[in-house]
């Protein structure tokens, strides 16, 4: 068992002073003359004073278990802090930071003071944190940025620094003090937030397009009808009036696709299983397959099902297949699959406009050619395409489709690693179900 060292210290002064006694001659003189009382008051005295001392001890010790309480406090909460905290010095290298930061650098605290934080900062955002940083400095006044920090190991993330400037009272130095939090999760959100603004914008304006075009078109339709009463029938007549037509239907098509896409239009809306319907459907389709590609099912009976309208369930099926087959380059295959998903309160939070509950879900992956992300942030969007001519509406009429059912689809592809979209629909439970979670 260890000494106290204060106790050992203490012992050995109070035998220094009793050595020391031992060789004074007693003083006897200087007691000549005192009466008993003033003896009595005096060693009354001697022992009030010795309580104080006592008193004074106990409440510095006390004090001093106090800071040391309030030390400890002061650092499990700068250390387990949920942001980050830097400290920075003029020259901008880092004096001190906490467990937080380092945690979400991924690296030793130790590993970061003496370095300049710029080397934890991604090169196009270094000239950002050079201005804030260099006016923070001469001015004082709050900044408040973003940018993107590496860590050790390559990998970055989204970042947002407060940044004030502290002084310390024993010197005129002044550091930089800066508050860090993660905001990748927040950047991901506010980016869908914005693309479903965009869509329900682009989505508006394609709806009062498909309608001013519909009216114009009946009128197309109808002077077409009156032609082929009116008009003798001849080879070439009737060539041209047939020609008329079909564009006249496939501009049908695409008005038809327009309102998808706009979440407008009367649809009969039935209860569907989607199995029992990619099921049926599937054969109408895969003869517009090339034979190369093989197509593999994965569609349980017992599945929940959803409400919809048939002949935009075909549309949806038949872009997502069509768009899957032209990604694949001679052999290949397309799995589709149906299931239950229960969207959990988490889930809904992370998908503007989506709610928690049961779904049933459709997904396609094919092996084609995949996407880099900047392609898969657009697939969205009426018209776009990868390739030199426009195709049309294709996934943008899906996403219409979908959202005006109150589902919701996601796409994740990787270049040369294909693609998967997974729509999600909410399920009608079936008669005597119970609500369960993900489930073949």
């Amino acid at each position: 068992m260890k000494n106290d060292p204060k106790k050992t210290g203490r012992s050995k002064l109070r035998m220094r002073v009793e050595r020391q006694m031992k060789n004074m001659p007693a003083d006897v003189e200087a007691t000549k003359g005192v009466s008993a009382s003033d003896m009595a008051k005096t060693i009354h005295e001697l022992r009030v004073h010795q309580i104080e001392l006592r008193m004074q001890n106990e409440e510095l010790r006390r004090i001093h278990e106090e800071l040391e309480a309030a030390r400890d406090r002061y650092s499990n909460l700068y250390d387990f802090a949920p942001v980050g905290y830097l400290t920075i010095d003029k020259r901008g290298s880092i004096v001190e930071a906490n467990l937080t930061f380092a945690t979400l650098m991924g690296m030793e605290r130790s590993a970061f003071v003496g370095r300049p934080l710029s080397r934890f900062i991604q090169r196009k955002d270094q000239d950002v944190y050079y201005l804030r940083h260099k006016y923070l400095m001469e001015s004082g006044n709050l900044q408040s940025f973003r940018i993107t920090l590496v860590r050790n190991d390559g990998s970055e993330f989204d970042a947002n620094f407060e940044c004030m400037l502290v002084s310390h009272s024993d010197s005129k130095r002044k550091h930089c003090r800066i508050i860090v939090s993660n905001i990748t999760e927040q950047k991901k959100l506010e980016w869908q937030q914005q693309q479903a603004q965009k869509m329900e914008a682009v989505a508006k304006l394609a709806g009062g397009i498909a309608h001013q075009f519909n009216n114009e078109l009946s009128v197309i339709v109808g002077t077409i009808d009156m032609l082929e009463l009116d008009v003798p029938k001849d080879e070439n007549t009737s060539q041209y009036i047939a020609s008329i037509r079909r564009s006249a239907e496939r501009m049908e098509h695409l008005t038809t696709q327009l309102l998808a896409y706009a979440r407008k239009g009367n649809y009969e809306g039935s209860i569907i299983s989607l199995s029992d319907f990619v099921r049926n459907t599937l054969p109408l389709l895969e003869h517009t397959l090339d034979p190369s590609i093989v197509v593999e099912t994965s569609l349980p009976d017992v599945i929940l099902k959803t409400k919809g309208d048939a002949s935009q369930f075909l549309m949806v099926l038949s872009a997502v297949l069509s768009n899957a087959a032209e990604a694949i380059e001679g052999l290949g295959r397309i799995n589709i699959a149906c299931r239950n998903e229960l969207i959990t309160q988490k889930d809904a939070a992370a998908v503007p406009g989506l709610f928690p509950g049961p779904y049933v879900s459709l997904t396609i992956e094919d092996s084609g050619r995949g996407m880099d992300e900047a392609t898969r942030k657009r697939v969205f969007e009426p018209f776009f395409t990868t390739k030199g001519v426009g195709r049309g509406l294709g996934l943008a009429a899906v996403y219409g489709i979908v959202k005006n059912y109150g589902g919701w689809i996601s796409v994740e592809s990787q270049v040369d690693q294909g693609t998967r979209v997974c729509i999600y629909l909410p399920a009608v439970p079936l008669a005597g179900s119970k609500k369960s979670g993900s489930s073949d």
